[in-house]
């Protein structure tokens, strides 16, 4: 693995996403500091025995953890970015460089540049899970995983490079697009589907007792992402509302073309949409599965 272009790394959210930067870090052996900035001082007593092992030291006070640090890496909902953007700016030093690994990229690499320039490259990890937590942090969930950086159109420079060899230093492979194109893309590709499988589940609420010695693995694949916090999507999808609702009035289109089909009398028109379904998924590229 190459060595990351960084020794002093602040980490703001020891969640999944965080968390497993963390834990990657120390699994190729880092041997710089990392500091771990958490929600309260409650959260440092209660996680302080979860991180030793991996070296992380502990803070709730964002500013403290900033000022030393080369690296900011922002890993909170899409909300509490955009809100912790301004005092980052205030209390990072003149030479570091920040990022973020939210899933919505528009509003923040726009908050992100005004207020730091060059030094902001947004970026998103293609990969996550349903499990929340440092507990559920995985030392090699970004080994093989696409990481998009999303820095505003014509931006090419040095800060660029080292965000980039950063992530390749934990095994994950680069591409760049803009905000935009980023946000209309995983309104396909992961919003709409955490929002159908979140809506598909409260639709059975009233039948729980009659359905739920009933479920196969088609229901639990299909809801997998259901199993999500709720606070954290309510907030993706908030954020990235227009490119959502597309999304879900193209797929309302071909709802209705399928119920007019199941309505039919002939089972073919039917078939052809499933095989096409099918082939559609097949040329897919998923992100790895990690134990």
């Amino acid at each position: 693995m190459p060595i990351p272009p960084f020794q002093r790394i602040a980490i703001v959210g020891l969640g999944l996403m965080g968390g497993s930067v963390a834990k990657a870090l120390r699994g190729n052996g880092f041997a710089g500091s990392i500091v771990g900035v958490v929600a309260d001082a409650k959260d440092v007593r209660r996680m302080r025995p979860a991180v030793k092992r991996w070296r992380i030291s502990l803070t709730h006070v964002l500013a403290p953890a900033l000022q030393d640090a080369d690296l900011v890496l922002l890993a909170t909902a899409p909300h509490v970015i955009l809100q912790q953007l301004p005092e980052v700016a205030r209390h990072v030093s003149a030479t570091a460089l920040v990022s973020d690994v939210a899933s919505i990229k528009v509003p923040i690499a726009q908050l992100g540049e005004h207020l730091l320039g060059e030094r902001f490259i947004a970026g998103h990890p293609l990969v996550g899970g349903e499990k929340t937590g440092f507990a559920a942090a995985r030392k090699r969930l970004y080994q093989g995983a696409q990481v998009v950086l999303t820095p505003l159109p014509g931006r090419r420079n040095a800060a660029l490079e080292k965000v980039r060899g950063f992530w390749e230093s934990l095994g994950a492979t680069i591409a760049q697009m803009t905000p935009e194109i980023h946000d209309n893309a995983l309104a396909a590709t992961s919003h709409l589907p955490h929002l159908l499988a979140f809506a598909y589940m409260a639709g059975l609420e009233e039948q729980v007792a009659e359905l739920r010695h009933l479920a196969g693995g088609g229901l639990r694949d299909f809801t997998r992402i259901g199993a999500s916090d709720p606070d954290l999507w309510a907030d993706i999808l908030w954020e990235n509302r227009a490119a959502v609702g597309q999304r879900l009035k193209d797929l309302q289109n071909m709802l209705d073309d399928a119920e007019r089909m199941l309505a039919g009398s002939d089972a073919r028109p039917l078939q052809a949409l499933l095989a096409r379904g099918r082939i559609c998924r097949q040329q897919f590229q998923f992100p790895p599965v990690h134990s």
